[in-house]
């Protein structure tokens, strides 16, 4: 039960401190850790040693294992050379398996540092309001896109009508498009 309660209070975003924009090093009694340069690797080192239980990310084709979802899928699209309809498909059947993590230092108070807001918190949520109020009153209609034709970047498309057949589509290379630097 106190488990149950520590994990819920390290969420409180109230308690929790901003990041120093210099970085620093992270403030649990025993973790050597050299001073972080961003928060985001400050997180990323956060769940990997002071979350007491980690997902763990199997892989369907040849059962390695990963500690985050993205590099299942980056194992995925590059080491079995799936496409990224194939690689969804496989991402959509994985459960991640919930194990004790062998890094874990328990953190005790300290909670992990969070992002400082960039803009004051009630001009934010105004601003948010304003523009729901406004999506609201001025309603816009997209057009139905069903049969709608994707060209590539490369390429620009030329429809024409040919007296019998209808509409005809062509595609042809861009202007000054340079196939080099694709």
């Amino acid at each position: 039960m106190a488990q149950a309660q520590l994990t819920a209070v390290s969420f409180n975003i109230k308690k929790r401190e901003y990041w120093l924009p210099e970085g620093m090093r992270c403030e649990v009694e025993g973790c050597e850790t050299p001073i972080f340069s961003s928060l985001s690797i400050y997180i990323k080192h956060w769940k990997a040693k002071h979350i007491p239980v980690v997902p763990i990310y199997q892989c369907s084709i040849c059962q390695s294992r990963f500690g985050r979802r993205c590099e299942l899928t980056r194992h995925l699209r590059f080491f079995h050379h799936l496409s990224v309809e194939d690689t969804n498909a496989i991402l959509c059947k994985v459960q991640p398996e919930q194990l004790p993590n062998m890094h874990y230092r328990d953190p005790g108070d300290v909670l992990p540092r969070q992002a400082k807001p960039r803009v004051n918190v009630e001009a934010r949520e105004a601003a948010r309001r304003q523009r729901e109020r406004y999506a609201a009153e001025h309603k816009v209609e997209f057009p139905n896109l069903v049969g709608a034709i994707t060209v590539p970047r490369d390429k620009v498309a030329y429809i024409f009508d040919v007296p019998g057949l209808g509409p005809r589509l062509q595609l042809k290379a861009k202007p000054g498009w340079c196939p080099e630097y694709k």
